[in-house]
């Protein structure tokens, strides 16, 4: 499965992203710290508070145990659930009222993004306005006073105002239908998200759903779940608001680090990121692939906050930074596992801020000097190995259909080139959003134009190139970029930062 990864990834604006999953396969796992998780017990204490029978788990459903076991709040195309018994610390509550925030947040810049001629924009934008002012005002010590038997939807349980639950209602109608990108879906497509305030909290979870499902036993009945951060459960993103501290000495499997350890916004900004990726894939579907919803949700999050300091994708080894020696110190596909060493590549050395548009220009200019072609100048990017001791030069282009057949990178080269093409992808579409016709406004404008195009687009392979080509006259790309394609005037703007 990893050699065909890296062999699609290159193309990356059609390759499937790297995500976590409910089903199948076991995770791959390699270094995982020696700890034992009592998995059963940890699911008999989830279920017994939950008023469930642990020995009837496998006849308990997901509907049943969410009911039972959260609180929830819609907010847009999201459902942010957290479990009642953790709801009971004010700070959990306080968490909770952060990233309810985050998740509109996240919706608010991406109608922005839509613009002024986004269909029923202004009501949405009212809604919005009301939710906004309803969130600022909502602490974890109002939260913590509910009963945690009696779950539900948090604003209602509240005894939020009419005109706040009228907000929540129509603004979830709204983006759940997807009216702002002219779309007429009957029914109201959701993202669950559950959030795990501590590590416990997060693995009593995953041993639940374990306990719940014995044909996923196998997956969250495993010692490698120690290091997770994020997973699914069928259809449901769990997320756990703390990374895990492997090298503890006391803590053990449930000792963490927490978010806003890296940056004050970490725990909203990765957050906003996971949900960012959902959104996109709920409104576009197969439309969008995950390469090409991770650079928008990249966008999205530094948009929002100013930066992207997450751990959500790109390289998520952690990096000895006195030794330059690499460890995996947990599964290669369960989304966003960071030890709390992990050292930032010169990829993120501005956490974001400037779109990585400084390292991608740096590297640029290192692979020029070994282009052996004029037309490869722009297009030629130096990489490092693990240890950042050999170099090698990768050439574009690196997005749509031109880039399928490029040579897979060597092994040592692996994680610098998840670094690039990260950065490369974010970089390419803040470039287009922002600079792709001759201003700014233009710019946003046919980027709007672009979404509600391909939102409406029928399903299908080439719907994401054609599109491109369609609304901006030009390709995505070239097998040799030139200022007549997209990818080639984003290489010689890139060049003349």
């Amino acid at each position: 499965m990893l050699d065909h990864a890296r062999s699609t990834l290159i193309s990356l604006l059609l390759a499937a992203g790297v995500v976590a999953t409910a089903g199948g396969a076991t995770p791959q796992s390699i270094g995982s710290p020696q700890v034992e998780i009592n998995h059963e017990e940890l699911a008999a204490e989830f279920l017994k508070r939950s008023g469930l029978d642990p020995a009837g788990a496998a006849q308990v459903s997901t509907e049943d145990l969410l009911d039972r076991s959260f609180f929830t709040m819609r907010i847009g195309v999201f459902d942010l659930g957290l479990s009642s018994y953790a709801a009971l610390s004010r700070a959990n509550g306080d968490s909770f009222a952060l990233l309810a925030g985050a998740l509109l947040e996240v919706q608010a810049q991406f109608l922005e993004w839509l613009g002024p001629k986004a269909p029923g924009i202004k009501e949405a934008e009212k809604d919005l306005k009301t939710l906004r002012s309803y969130f600022k005002k909502l602490r974890g010590n109002a939260i913590n006073k509910l009963d945690p038997k009696q779950t539900g939807d948090v604003m209602t349980l509240l005894g939020a105002s009419k005109k706040a639950l009228e907000a929540q209602q129509r603004f979830g109608a709204y983006m759940a239908r997807g009216t702002g990108l002219g779309l007429d879906r009957e029914d109201e497509y959701v993202d669950t998200f559950l959030v795990a305030p501590g590590r416990r909290d997060f693995l009593e979870l995953l041993s639940t759903f374990g306990a719940i499902s014995p044909p996923n036993q196998s997956v969250y009945w495993s010692n490698d779940v120690a290091t997770w951060t994020n997973t699914y459960f069928n259809d449901i993103s769990v997320v756990a608001l703390e990374f895990a501290s492997p090298g503890s000495s006391t803590g053990g499997a449930f000792a963490g680090v927490s978010m806003n350890s890296r940056t004050p916004t970490g725990m909203q900004q990765q957050i906003a990121q996971l949900a960012g990726n959902a959104m996109i894939d709920n409104l576009f579907g197969d439309k969008i692939p995950p390469s090409l919803a991770g650079a928008l949700s990249v966008n999205l999050v530094v948009e929002i906050y100013g930066e992207c300091n997450t751990r959500v994708d790109g390289d998520l080894r952690a990096r000895r930074t006195q030794a330059r020696e690499i460890f995996v110190p947990g599964g290669l596909s369960e989304g966003g596992v960071l030890p709390p060493n992990l050292a930032d590549s010169r990829w993120r050395s501005e956490h974001g801020k400037d779109h990585f548009l400084v390292a991608l220009q740096s590297a640029q200019a290192a692979g020029a000097s070994k282009a052996r072609k004029k037309y490869e100048k722009n297009g030629t990017f130096e990489l490092m190995d693990d240890r950042e001791a050999k170099r090698m030069v990768v050439k574009a282009p690196f997005l749509g259909t031109p880039a399928a057949d490029a040579p897979p990178v060597p092994d040592d080269f692996w994680g610098d080139s998840l670094e690039f093409y990260r950065s490369y992808r974010t970089g390419f579409i803040y470039w287009l959003r922002t600079k792709g016709q001759r201003s700014k406004k233009s710019s946003e404008a046919a980027f709007a134009a672009y979404l509600t195009q391909l939102a409406q687009a029928d399903s299908g392979g080439d719907s994401l190139e054609a599109t491109f080509e369609e609304q901006y006259g030009k390709p995505l790309s070239a097998k040799e970029p030139s200022k007549q394609d997209l990818e080639g005037q984003f290489l010689d703007w890139l060049s003349k930062l």
